[in-house]
């Protein structure tokens, strides 16, 4: 039985370009660094080990979700220095942006608003009388485009 997330390793061609990188983002400990070989960093109980591949992958989607406090600024005072893969968008569930780090993996940044889905999710249920019973959230009630089958639906 699983218990827990422990760990997440993500291949990089350039382990100290990565290493920059993940220390930009803020808020994760750099547990220790072996030239070339490993580095691991901490955030809460959860590692994140960066290993080095020696080939360069292109684009690696690998449903990391990092959740910070504000992601307009930090985008703003990143978007010169970091490689993002689009603007910050805004969704009813929260702001978030896609970010490549140097090995190619795509981690998106990610800022709740639950304010916002309780609004909708309360505006909804007095629109629609008898839909306290119905399940809330999911694609439906959002504006993301997708179905809750599409596994590229942005929620």
């Amino acid at each position: 039985m699983l218990t827990r997330l422990n760990m997440l390793i993500l291949m990089q061609s350039d382990l100290e370009k990565a290493i920059d990188f993940y220390k930009k983002l803020g808020g994760l400990t750099l547990k220790f660094h072996l030239k070339n070989q490993w580095a691991e960093f901490e955030l809460g109980d959860l590692k994140i080990g960066l290993c080095p591949t020696g080939k360069e992958p292109k684009e690696i989607r690998t449903g990391i979700v990092l959740e910070m406090d504000d992601v307009r600024a930090f985008y703003e005072s990143h978007k010169d220095d970091l490689d993002f893969m689009g603007n910050v968008i805004e969704k009813v569930h929260g702001i978030m942006v896609s970010i490549k780090d140097p090995g190619g993996n795509i981690i998106d940044l990610y800022q709740p608003t639950p304010e916002k889905l309780e609004e909708l999710i309360l505006k909804a249920k007095s629109e629609k009388p008898g839909s306290e019973e119905e399940e809330e959230g999911g694609c439906e009630s959002c504006d993301c485009g997708g179905d809750e089958e599409d596994e590229e639906a942005a929620c």
